[in-house]
């Protein structure tokens, strides 16, 4: 009897479960450099900004704007530093929300203890 047969009569093991990932916000600078931004989602309560070097930020706008708004994407007038910078510069949705940007957070994957 080879050992492939042998084994298939073992009662299969539990394969361990794997949990998803979490994440949290970390401080970020107050400006991410626009040219870098590839893709944008939401996050709850916040814009999700995803980078072309694969980095992942939040971004929390404004009192009064949604997040959900911007979940087609958005346009911004481009500044002379190529940057988008908290309280600085609007958003402008496709649906025509126009919204400033209060706060900029990494968001980091973390390993459940």
């Amino acid at each position: 009897m080879s050992g492939t047969m042998r084994s298939s009569f073992l009662p299969e093991q539990p394969r361990p479960r794997s949990r998803p990932p979490q994440f949290v916000e970390r401080p970020h600078p107050d400006c991410i450099e626009s040219a870098t931004i590839a893709a944008v989602s939401t996050r709850g309560n916040r814009l999700l900004i995803l980078t072309r070097d694969r980095r992942m930020v939040t971004a929390k706008l404004e009192n009064g704007c949604s997040p959900r708004d911007f979940y087609q994407g958005f346009y911004m007038e481009r500044s002379k530093d190529g940057k988008l910078c908290v309280k600085r510069d609007k958003l402008l949705s496709r649906s025509g929300a126009k919204c400033e940007v209060e706060k900029l957070h990494n968001l980091v994957e973390v390993t459940p203890l």
